[in-house]
């Protein structure tokens, strides 16, 4: 069983189960996911290795499991149902953009995630299916939004919403991008955050995804297990 414990004896808190990539629809312009390397589809070539890899990955005890990937994840329903039986009664978070999960078995999902990069996509928000648990709307802050304040922010019926600010990447294009799209000042956004501190409703922002490196690990579509997603060697 491989040790998850880092060198001061910090549990790695959650494994990162990558979807078996194909292109995404929604190619968006600030993904951090962007021309990242494209990893050999294992589920494929032999789905029973795939899972039996994945099921030996349970004995870790990580904390949460987070599906999640460099496309997305809910592309392949089938691999997205299968894995949620093998992750059966274990904390699992699904990462998506995808807004049409009503046919989907959503069984044994612990935190149902949807991004939004869109004004359109925020105000249909209120209709994005939930489930049984944790229901998080992560919003991509992009200068779209500048128009948020304190009297007009509405949680949509979600108990955890945070405010992502956008994160620069190894991609020169999609850095252009950002340098030209990102929201610029946060002063309404903090003032939300702090609105709804020691509500019912979870409200944060996040100003560095990369903050949880360390504490957690990937298992990718090859089967293998990764430190993060910058290295491309597998332990």
């Amino acid at each position: 069983m491989l040790n998850t414990s880092n060198k001061k004896g910090v549990k790695f808190m959650n494994l990162q189960v990558c979807v078996p990539y194909e292109k995404c629809p929604f190619n968006c312009p600030m993904c951090i996911a962007s021309n990242r390397k494209i990893y050999e589809n294992l589920y494929d070539k032999c789905e029973e290795l795939y899972f039996n890899r994945l099921k030996k990955q349970i004995e870790n005890n990580y904390d949460f499991y987070v599906i999640t990937g460099q496309t997305e994840p809910t592309l392949n329903k089938k691999w997205l149902e299968n894995t949620l039986k093998v992750l059966k009664g274990q904390k699992v978070e699904l990462q998506t953009k995808n807004y049409n999960l009503h046919n989907y078995n959503l069984e044994g999902l612990s935190t149902l995630c949807y991004s939004i990069t869109s004004v359109k996509d925020y105000i249909k928000a209120y209709s994005f299916r939930k489930v049984v648990g944790s229901n998080r709307l992560v919003i991509l802050l992009t200068k779209d939004f500048d128009f948020l304040n304190i009297e007009n922010f509405e949680t949509f019926g979600f108990n955890q919403i945070t405010f992502k600010v956008l994160q620069k990447t190894n991609d020169k294009k999609v850095n252009a991008w950002i340098e030209k799209n990102e929201m610029k000042d946060f002063t309404k956004i903090y003032e939300i955050v702090n609105f709804y501190n020691g509500r019912n409703v979870s409200v944060r922002i996040d100003t560095n995804c990369q903050d949880s490196h360390g504490r957690y690990r990937i298992f990718r579509e090859d089967g293998q297990l990764y430190y993060n997603w910058e290295i491309e060697t597998p332990l």
